[in-house]
């Protein structure tokens, strides 16, 4: 993906090639490191799962609004804000800003001794957070060039979904050997090598900015909102991360709740991580199975049929173990098919379909702890989800049939 640029692009440092391309300036160097950026700003969220009874523990309450579901919230806000102004100001601009100010926010998380005062500063942490998934979609859908195009979304969208794993493995392990602040306060070192390596290696691509001001985006927004199509993909949208953080809670209550320690949790996390990898496979597998929606409705189903399968085992470390790893493959086809998906139907405006994506699959994410801690019991737990991923299923299917239909009544 390496490519070089004139004298007058001024280009990343090790991005070099023989071919000068001002107009997509992302090379293999920039994109690794949005890449491992993404896995450290994405691991922000995961990392409570493991972090929810020491916290509480240590804190005195119920963690749960303070680390997840405030956070969560914030997040998918966040998105709504941070997709319209980018594409107005630029993608690079607005990833180094956010970037600077999670760094500040994440390290306010660490320094926090009170639940009210670190639901304050997970707040404000998954706000800044917001700003990098959509913004460095957005970014890599025009600065790369087209023929490495699609593998650089692919490997961003892995890393999405590889941080689900890693960020409760890596906040577990810092948990137990450090105490849980050192989670916040090792994530703000990581963060800031991450800001000055994108600061570094970045170069605002010949983005046309698009008219009008960030007011006149977020009515794309809701346009976007009120479409049938969409209303039908956010529907479904909605259960896969409420759906990923829900099975992970409640996996982890309920080997506590049998007696497995810490060891145990590791191992079963780490059993669905080559689950992820599937992702960089989506694009032939979505040629195989007609195209996005075809792809999408896959991955919604496998990952109904692990959520089946894990209830009937319970009590089986090995099949809980298994089952993790077939929801894990289904929900890594789903979301980046997903994301297709609503960047097809906001074109050519990506930057506000980015921010719809990231709004309603974050909203989902921070309903999941409160699912998750409603005390169905665990196989109840995973049998309503299975549900849901189900019906997700369907209106996926519904969606395409309009998208079908409205492009038959144009030609």
């Amino acid at each position: 993906m390496s490519h070089t640029y004139s004298a007058t692009t001024n280009p990343p440092r090790q991005d070099t090639g023989n071919r000068s391309d001002s107009e997509f300036p992302a090379g293999l160097g920039t994109v690794t490191v949005l890449v491992i950026t993404a896995l450290a700003v994405l691991s922000q969220l995961y990392a409570a799962i493991p972090l929810l009874t020491p916290v509480g523990e240590a804190l005195g309450g119920s963690a749960t609004f303070a680390l997840s579901t405030g956070y969560g919230l914030c997040y998918a806000v966040g998105f709504l804000l941070w997709g319209p102004v980018a594409d107005r100001y630029g993608h690079r601009r607005v990833m180094l800003i956010g970037l600077c100010l999670l760094v500040s926010a994440t390290l306010a998380c660490g320094l926090t001794t009170s639940l009210p005062a670190l639901a304050l500063a997970r707040g404000a942490q998954g706000l800044m957070a917001s700003s990098f998934p959509p913004v460095a979609l957005a970014y890599l859908s025009e600065a790369v060039t087209p023929r490495h195009r699609a593998t650089a979304i692919g490997a961003m969208s892995t890393a999405f979904l590889v941080a689900g794993i890693t960020g409760q493995i890596g906040a577990q392990a810092i948990t137990q050997r450090f105490g849980w602040p050192w989670v916040f306060l090792g994530s703000t070192c990581l963060l800031t090598i991450c800001a000055l390596a994108v600061a570094w290696l970045t170069r605002e691509h010949q983005h046309t900015r698009v008219a009008g001001g960030p007011g006149e985006q977020f009515l794309t927004i809701a346009r976007l909102l009120v479409r049938s199509d969409v209303l039908c993909l956010c529907s479904a949208h909605l259960t896969l991360l409420l759906s990923f953080v829900a099975m992970y809670t409640g996996l982890s209550l309920h080997l506590t709740a049998s007696g497995h320690g810490p060891g145990v949790l590791f191992l079963i996390r780490l059993a669905g991580l080559p689950g992820m990898f599937v992702a960089l496979a989506a694009g032939p597998l979505g040629r195989l199975l007609g195209g996005d929606a075809g792809l999408a409705r896959a991955g919604f189903l496998i990952a109904a049929a692990g959520l089946i399968t894990e209830a009937l085992t319970p009590g089986t470390l090995l099949g809980l173990g298994a089952t993790s790893l077939l929801f894990v493959i289904g929900i890594a086809l789903a979301v980046p098919a997903m994301i297709n998906l609503f960047g097809q139907a906001a074109a050519p405006r990506r930057g506000s379909g980015m921010a719809v994506n990231g709004f309603i699959l974050f909203i989902g994410a921070s309903l999941g702890p409160l699912l998750a801690t409603a005390g169905l019991g665990f196989p109840i737990l995973l049998l309503i989800l299975a549900m849901l991923l189900g019906t997700a299923a369907t209106l996926v299917t519904f969606s395409a049939h309009l998208v079908s239909r409205k492009n038959e009544v144009v030609a």
